[in-house]
């Protein structure tokens, strides 16, 4: 694509959010959200993904079991790692029965505490028991729309599954997985609903939020899990804004105690912060964008609810300042006024995707430099503390290699999905 389609890409996307309503509309589900084509704010041409190419499949098998054992002990290792060791690698061949491209991932832990990969594939999502995580076990694959992006998220006993092809929300039964057993209950498609980028579950407040549907102008919609098996769409939409992806937290101390806050990732227009307590009236209670924002993409919030890191997916490609993997330190202690207080590189071109935090820990999936491991025990000052490269044959800006990971096991595991080469479970050191 050349540099002029794309900047009139990205001229629509500005234009969309500065037409959208400032505050959040009145929306009965029955009467069905505004709509809108299929994710026009990320066509594969403007968001990275696809701009490239489509990533070479892996066709081969991944590494487990006596296989694992050999490969540890091995001179001649395939992936690069510091702090981090290779526990198994489960090709998407071995998952989905055909080789095809992976996406995103999450994971469960079932209440007898079995740990499970949830990992998006281009045809359906896995389900992968790594509970022995040299002897990871495919428990099943529910199929969906095929998709290029898919996201999941979880709540009680069930896992919820949207991607950008059609279908709405498949609502999948967790119930019985440790007999090996998942089951698709049905699909929400309420309101018109039929894609979307993405889906965020806070489990405090039992609310799940859709964003970058084809639905309410992209932004925030959020569903009453109240009972998992039938969500119900509350009719007010938050739609300031195109949102790529999401954070939902409630505070449980301090000055805001009880109030459930997005933070909202809003592509070129950077980070929007938004109160969603009372579903009837979403305020938005700050705007910024950072410098050198290109592409807000994601990020994940400090135990302590201080400090934001925030992944732009463009910078490294498109902003000729930002020259390598870049963080953005948020502190976004007062939530009406986010102040950027520092900007990292991290050494290498790749390009940062998605993050997670477990500890003081922050785990982030950045394409060819495969799993990056920060150290945020000094929130404001994060050090680069290990890897696990899931893509050896490149660390350049290509969109390619470890697109999600996942690091909220009790084992203290990691997952990480690679577009080419499926499902890793990592071992930080």
């Amino acid at each position: 694509m050349n540099r002029y389609r794309l900047a009139a890409v990205l001229a629509l996307v500005f234009t969309a959010a500065s037409v959208a309503t400032p505050y959040a509309q009145q929306l009965p589900v029955r009467e069905q959200f505004p709509q809108l084509p299929q994710n026009p704010y990320c066509l594969k041409a403007a968001c990275g993904y696809g701009r490239d190419g489509i990533a070479e499949t892996y066709t081969g098998g991944g590494l487990s079991g006596r296989s694992i054992r050999a490969y540890a002990e091995s001179n001649d290792q395939i992936f690069q790692s510091s702090h981090a060791r290779l526990r198994s690698w489960v090709s998407s061949g071995e998952m989905a029965g055909t080789p095809q491209n992976s996406n995103d991932i999450w994971g469960y832990v079932s209440p007898r505490g079995r740990e499970y990969a949830i990992v998006g594939l281009l045809t359906g999502t896995a389900f992968v028991d790594v509970t022995d995580a040299t002897e990871p076990n495919v428990v099943g694959v529910i199929p969906g729309e095929p998709s290029d992006w898919r996201d999941m998220a979880v709540y009680d006993r069930f896992a919820y599954s949207v991607n950008e092809s059609g279908g709405g929300v498949q609502i999948i039964d967790l119930r019985r997985i440790d007999r090996g057993q998942v089951s698709l209950l049905g699909n929400f498609t309420d309101g018109g609903l039929r894609t979307a980028h993405n889906i965020y579950v806070n489990p405090d407040s039992g609310y799940a939020y859709l964003l970058g549907a084809n639905v309410a102008r992209g932004g925030l919609v959020a569903l009453d899990l109240r009972n998992p098996r039938k969500p119900v769409a509350e009719p007010i939409a938050w739609d300031t804004a195109y949102v790529h992806d999401v954070q939902v937290v409630t505070y449980k101390r301090g000055r805001n105690r009880g109030r459930e806050i997005a933070f909202a990732f809003t592509g070129p227009l950077g980070l929007h912060i938004i109160d969603v307590t009372d579903k009837a009236a979403p305020v938005t209670l700050s705007h910024l964008r950072y410098a050198n924002a290109t592409y807000g993409h994601s990020g994940a919030l400090s135990p302590d609810g201080r400090f934001l890191y925030v992944n732009d997916e463009l910078d490294e490609r498109l902003n000729g300042k930002v020259k390598e993997m870049t963080t953005y330190v948020v502190r976004v202690g007062r939530l009406t006024n986010p102040v950027l207080v520092r900007q990292i590189g991290w050494g290498v071109e790749a390009i940062d995707h998605n993050s997670m935090i477990q500890g003081n820990k922050l785990y982030m999936s950045g394409y060819t430099g495969g799993l990056r491991i920060i150290d945020i025990s000094r929130a404001k000052k994060p050090r680069a503390l290990g890897f696990f490269d899931t893509h050896p044959e490149t660390d350049m800006g290509l969109f390619r290699g470890a697109w999600g990971v996942f690091a909220g096991f009790p084992s203290g595991n990691v997952i990480v999905s690679d577009i080419g080469r499926g499902l890793f479970v990592v071992q930080p050191q």
